[in-house]
C-alpha cells in the first residue's frame, strides 16, 4: 500500500496485515481508521500519513513502542507511511473540558496519571512534543495519552520544519498545517521559537492542560495564530483563582511553576512533578479560604506539635535541582521520610549557615561576594528571595514564631522581618558577633566570633550583657552558637579551647557570667544545637543525635546517626532541625577527601601526589619541590605536614593537635611559620625540614592571627588578624630583626587581608572588601630603615590599586582564599576568582606607577576543588580535588520527617 492516498482507503482495505475497518478520525496531514490486526485478531488504530515515513523515524518509532505503561497508548508497529496503535474507546479530554471546569478530584486524579505517563516516556528518552487535551483520552480504566507520533528521542537534532522524521497526525480539525511542531495553544515558548526541545516543554504543555482542566479556559488564545504565539512567549496566563476560588495554593503553584517561560524555572522533569500533585489535600487551605497569617498557623502548628509527631505535607513538594517547597498542616505523619535536594539561587556563593525556620515553612543561608547577605527559600513562592538591607550579613537565626530572622553585621546584632522591611539593629558590641538563640520569652543569647563571651539582649533591642566569662587562664577562647532549651531560660552552647575543655555547656539567661554552670555536657570543637529531645552533634562527616533530658541537663541513651556526608566550616557543621522533623544539611565537599592533583596552566592533570586525604592549606615551597599542608582545617584541631615530591613521601612537622593555621614559607624555603595555640594567638617558626623545636615568633593573647607572606630578605612577615572590634580583619607587617615590635599596615572598618610580597619587596598585594565584596589591591611597601633605635618603620606608601574586577574566593578561617601570588619575575599576580578558578593578570611594578592588566581566567576550577597553590614561574597548580568532583553550588539536602529514615 505505499504511496496510497489516504482518502482512498475504505472499509475492507488492507495494510499489510492490518484491515481497515472504519474511517474516525481526519486532519490535514493524515487520517485514523479504526482497523483489525488479522493475525491477532484485536482492534487497532491505524493513523496513516500522507507521506513515507524515513528509515530514522522508524527507527525512532520502534524505540517508542518500548514504552509499557498503562496510561500511554501502545505503538505495536510501523509501515511505510503508517503507524499501528492500541484502540482505546472513550471520551477525549478536550471534549469532556468543552462542558467547563473540572471537579478538582478529577484534575488531580487524570493529572497524576499524565505526569506519570510522561515520566515514563521520559525515562525512556522520549519526549512527546504535543501533548494537549484532544492527545488524552478518558477510558474506563483512566487516562490514556496518544500521538507519539510527534515524539521524538532525547539528543535527537534539533527539529527542522521540513525534516521528514516528524510526522504529525490529528484527530481534530487544523485551520493551517504550519512548520512547527505541535499544536499552538499548548507548545512550549521553545518550541514557538523552533529552539531545541527536552522533557521541560513537555512540562509546559502539561501546565496549559491542567490549566484548562481547572478553568475550562485555554492559558494562551488569541485571535490570530500569531497573538496565540505572542502569549505564550510574553503573557502570564490569568490567575485560576479568578476562575475556580476553590483550587489549592499548592495546586496553583504546580501549575504556575510548569508555566515559567524558561525550561530552567519549569519542573526539571515529571518524574520530580507526580509527587507534588499526589501530596496536595483538597481538604487542606485554599487560595480563597485560607485567611490566617503565617503567624497564627505557625502558632497552631506549635500547639500541636505535641498531638502529632509531625506536620505532614498538605501543599506542593517540589523534588528538583531547581526549586523545592512543601506546606506543612498538622495531620498524622507518614510512615516515611522524604528525601529532596533544593538547588541554590544562581550566581549566588554559600557561606556558612543553613536554617531551617521553626514551622519548617522556609530555609535561609547567607551568601558571600557580590550577592552577600540572607537568602530565603519562601516555600510559598517556590523561590529563593535575597532579603534587602541584609547585605554582609551572616550567622542567621530564627524567631519561634518564624516571622524574624536574627543576623550579625561585623560587631552589630540585627533582626529583620522576613516578609519585608528594614533591618533594625539591636545592639552592637566590641567583638564580632557571631550567631545567636532566640527565646520564647523574647530573649536573645548571642556569642562572637573569635574571641568573646555569650550575651544577652531583648529581642526589641537595648544594651547587650555579657552572660558568661571566657577564662583565658584555663585556654578558653570563644563562647557561641547557643540555643534554648524549652523552658527558655536555659540554653547550651559551645565553649572552646584545648581538647580537654572544648565542649557544650549550658548556661541561663538568669545567672551572673562567673556563675555559669562549668560542667561539660558533651566533648567537641563543633556547636551541637538542640532541637525537640535530642541533641545534634557532628562525629567526623556524620550528623548524629543523641537523647538529651532538658530537665536535668544530661545526655541519655546511645548516639545515632542521622546523615552522612554533612560538610563542615569553622566550628559549625552545615545543618538544621526543625521541631517540626525537617532536617536541611549541605553535603560536604572534603568528606572523603582530597587527592594532590597536578595541573598545567591550560587546565590539563599532569600527575597526582599520593593518596586521598584530608590535607589542606597547600602551600608550595619556593622551588616547588616540596608542599606545606595541615591535615584540618584552619581552627580545629591538627598539625602540618610537608610533602616531598621527589621522594614521594609525607612527613610530620609538628605534633600539637591543636587549633591552628596553614603555614607560609620563608623564601629560601628553610622555614615555615604558622600560627597555634588555642585561641591562634601565637605565631611560631619551625626548620621545613623538620629539625629542632618551634621557636614562637609573637604571641599576643586574644588576638587571632594567620601568616600570610615572608619578604625575600627574611626581615618582615606579613600576617593578618581576624575579628578586631571596630576595625575586623587587619594587615600586620612583624619585623624579624630589631626590637621586632608588630606594625599596622592596614586597619580601617573593612576587612584587609592575605597579603603578599612582590618579589622586589616594593609592593604588597592583599584582599579587601571596601567595595562590597573581595578584591586584590596591590599598595606600595615602605621598608624604613627599622631597628631598635625607634628610627621609620614599616609602612604602606601612597597609591592604590585594583588588579582584580569580579571578585575574588570567598575569605575566612577556613579556606585559603583568594592569596594573591606573585610570579618570580614580578610581573603577574596570579589569585583565585570567585568561582575557585585560577586567574593571572599582567602587572608592571618597575616604575613609580603600579600598571595591571586585564584580569583572565586560565582555566576552570575542576568540580570539587578544595584549595591550591601555583609554582613561583606560574606554570604548575597543585590543587586537592575530591575524585568525582563536587560543584560549588551543592544543594541543600532536605528530609522531612528524617525520625523515619533512621534504621531501626
Amino acid at each position: 500500500m505505499s504511496g496510497q492516498a489516504p482518502n482512498l482507503l475504505k472499509p475492507g482495505d488492507a495494510l499489510g496485515p492490518y484491515r481497515v475497518d472504519a474511517l474516525i478520525g481526519k486532519g490535514g496531514m493524515g487520517e485514523v481508521y479504526r482497523g483489525t490486526d488479522t493475525r491477532l485478531g484485536r482492534s487497532v488504530a491505524i493513523k496513516v500519513s500522507a507521506r513515507e515515513f524515513s528509515d530514522r523515524f522508524e527507527r525512532e518509532a520502534k524505540a517508542i513502542s518500548s514504552l509499557n505503561h498503562p496510561n500511554v497508548c501502545t505503538l505495536y508497529d510501523v509501515g511505510l507511511n503508517y503507524l499501528v496503535m492500541e484502540f482505546v474507546e472513550g471520551e477525549t479530554l478536550s471534549h469532556l473540558i468543552k462542558q467547563g471546569p473540572m471537579p478538582l478530584d478529577k484534575v488531580l486524579q487524570y493529572g497524576i496519571q499524565i505526569a506519570d505517563a510522561l515520566s515514563a516516556a521520559h525515562a525512556k528518552g522520549v519526549i512527546h512534543r504535543d501533548l494537549k487535551p484532544a492527545n488524552i483520552i478518558l477510558t474506563s480504566s483512566g487516562v490514556k495519552v496518544l500521538d507519539f507520533g510527534l515524539a521524538k528521542l532525547g539528543g535527537a537534532a534539533k527539529f527542522s520544519a521540513s525534516g521528514s522524521s516528524e510526522v504529525v497526525t490529528r484527530t481534530e480539525p487544523m485551520t493551517e498545517s504550519g512548520s512547527i511542531v505541535g499544536s499552538l495553544h499548548y507548545m512550549s515558548p521553545e518550541q514557538a521559537e523552533g529552539k531545541e526541545t527536552d522533557e521541560r516543554s513537555d512540562i509546559f504543555s502539561f501546565g496549559a492542560v491542567l490549566y484548562e482542566m481547572l478553568t475550562g479556559k485555554r492559558a494562551f488564545d488569541g485571535d490570530t495564530k500569531t497573538a496565540i504565539l505572542a502569549a505564550i512567549l510574553k503573557d502570564q496566563p490569568e490567575p485560576i483563582s479568578q476562575f475556580q476560588p476553590q483550587v489549592p495554593r499548592a495546586l496553583d503553584r504546580v501549575v504556575r511553576k510548569c508555566l515559567e517561560k524558561k525550561p530552567a524555572d519549569r519542573w526539571h522533569s515529571a518524574h520530580d512533578l507526580k509527587p507534588m500533585l499526589e501530596m496536595i489535600d483538597l481538604a487542606g487551605p485554599t487560595s480563597a479560604s485560607t485567611s490566617m497569617s503565617e503567624s497564627q498557623a505557625g502558632g497552631l502548628r506549635h500547639k500541636d506539635r505535641k498531638k502529632w509527631l509531625w506536620p505532614a505535607i498538605t501543599a506542593a513538594l517540589v523534588v528538583a535541582l531547581g526549586v523545592t517547597a512543601w506546606m506543612l498542616w498538622p495531620k498524622p505523619a507518614p510512615a516515611r521520610a522524604t528525601r529532596f535536594q533544593v538547588k541554590l539561587p544562581d550566581n549566588v556563593t554559600f557561606s556558612e549557615f543553613v536554617s531551617v525556620s521553626p514551622d519548617g515553612h522556609k530555609l535561609v543561608f547567607n551568601a558571600t561576594g557580590e550577592q552577600s547577605g540572607l537568602w530565603v527559600h519562601d516555600l510559598d513562592t517556590l523561590e529563593w528571595r535575597r532579603l534587602a538591607g541584609t547585605e554582609g550579613g551572616g550567622s542567621p537565626f530564627w524567631s519561634p514564631d518564624s516571622r524574624f530572622l536574627g543576623f550579625a553585621v561585623g560587631n552589630q546584632l540585627k533582626k529583620i522581618e522576613v516578609a519585608g522591611g528594614p533591618p533594625q539593629t539591636l545592639c552592637s558590641v566590641a567583638s564580632v558577633v557571631g550567631t545567636g538563640a532566640w527565646s520564647r520569652n523574647n530573649v536573645i543569647v548571642f556569642g562572637s566570633r573569635g574571641t568573646g563571651p555569650m550575651r544577652r539582649v531583648s529581642a526589641a533591642g537595648g544594651v547587650a550583657a555579657d552572660l558568661t566569662v571566657a577564662d583565658s587562664s584555663r585556654g578558653e577562647t570563644i563562647h557561641t552558637l547557643p540555643t534554648f532549651l524549652p523552658d527558655g531560660n536555659h540554653f547550651l552552647y559551645l565553649r572552646r579551647g584545648p581538647p580537654d575543655l572544648a565542649g557544650v555547656y549550658a548556661g541561663s539567661v538568669d545567672a551572673k557570667p562567673a556563675e555559669q554552670s562549668k560542667e561539660r555536657i558533651l566533648a567537641t570543637n563543633l556547636g551541637a544545637p538542640y532541637v525537640d529531645g535530642n541533641l545534634f552533634f557532628m562525629r567526623d562527616d556524620t550528623l548524629m543525635a543523641q537523647p538529651f533530658d532538658a530537665a536535668k541537663l544530661q545526655l541519655r541513651g546511645e548516639p545515632f546517626p542521622v546523615a552522612e556526608h554533612v560538610a563542615i566550616t569553622g566550628a559549625i557543621g552545615i545543618f538544621s532541625v526543625s521541631t517540626t522533623g525537617v532536617l536541611a544539611y549541605r553535603a560536604g565537599a572534603l568528606a572523603a577527601g582530597l587527592q594532590p592533583t597536578w595541573f598545567d596552566r591550560q587546565g590539563k592533570v599532569t600527575g597526582t601526589f599520593g593518596d586521598r586525604g584530608p590535607d589542606r592549606g597547600f602551600t608550595l615551597s619556593p622551588d616547588g619541590t616540596r608542599a606545606a599542608v595541615r591535615d584540618a582545617a584552619q581552627g580545629v584541631n591538627g598539625d602540618i605536614w610537608r610533602l616531598d615530591f621527589e621522594r614521594g613521601v609525607r612527613t610530620r612537622l609538628t605534633f600539637r593537635q591543636s587549633p591552628g593555621s596553614y603555614p607560609a614559607w620563608s623564601t629560601d624555603g628553610s622555614r615555615i611559620v604558622f600560627a597555634a595555640g588555642t585561641a591562634l594567638d601565637t605565631l611560631f617558626e619551625k626548620a621545613s625540614s623538620g629539625a629542632g623545636e618551634e621557636k614562637e615568633l609573637l604571641k599576643k593573647p586574644g588576638e587571632i592571627k594567620f601568616p600570610s607572606s615572608w619578604s625575600r630578605d627574611g626581615r618582615f612577615l606579613l600576617y593578618f588578624t581576624l575579628a578586631a572590634a571596630n576595625t575586623r580583619d587587619d594587615l600586620w607587617v612583624l619585623p624579624l630583626e630589631g626590637d621586632r615590635k608588630p606594625v599596622l599596615l592596614l586597619g580601617t572598618e573593612f576587612n584587609e587581608l592575605q597579603g603578599s610580597f612582590s618579589p622586589d619587596m616594593r609592593w604588597i598585594a592583599y584582599v579587601s572588601n571596601e567595595t562590597g565584596r573581595d578584591e586584590i589591591y596591590v599598595r606600595p611597601f615602605l621598608a624604613g630603615s627599622g631597628g631598635a633605635s625607634g628610627s621609620s618603620g614599616p609602612a604602606l606608601g601612597a597609591g592604590k590599586w585594583q588588579v582584580s574586577k569580579d571578585g575574588t574566593a570567598v575569605t575566612g578561617t577556613t579556606s585559603v582564599g583568594a592569596r594573591p601570588a606573585w610570579r618570580a619575575d614580578g610581573k603577574e599576580i596570579i589569585f583565585r576568582a570567585a568561582n575557585g578558578s585560577p586567574m593571572a593578570v599582567d602587572v608592571n611594578g618597575s616604575g613609580s606607577e603600579f600598571q595591571a592588566g586585564v584580569p583572565k581566567q586560565l582555566f576552570p576550577a575542576p568540580a570539587g576543588v578544595g584549595d591550591w597553590d601555583v609554582t613561583a614561574d606560574g606554570k604548575r597548580f597543585l590543587m586537592g580535588v575530591t575524585p568525582g568532583g563536587q560543584s560549588a553550588d551543592e544543594p541543600i539536602t532536605v528530609i522531612l520527617n528524617w525520625q523515619a529514615s533512621l534504621k531501626k
